[in-house]
């Protein structure tokens, strides 16, 4: 289980608003990934969708909030 989950406010075209949970966990990864990158985990409802990214990135909350409100507004919500 990840020790810090993170919570947003994204702001959809249609002027709609989700909250979205997201955390970093590298568990899934081998082990030469698990050297430089991580899995964020963004979770909305009940749909989850994780992104490898460098471990760097989630130490920059900005730079991490950045990855989740556009990868939330490219899919329109629906992570699934």
């Amino acid at each position: 289980m990840p020790s810090l989950f993170y919570r947003t406010l994204v702001t959809l075209p249609d002027n709609s608003t989700v909250e979205v949970q997201y955390y970093c966990i590298d568990k899934k990864l081998n082990k030469e990934e698990k050297k430089t990158k991580t899995e964020l985990f963004i979770q909305l409802h009940d749909c989850i969708c994780t992104i490898k990214i460098d471990k760097s990135v989630c130490k920059n909350p900005d730079a991490l909030e950045s990855i989740v409100q556009h990868k939330v507004i490219n899919t329109r919500g629906h992570l699934c």
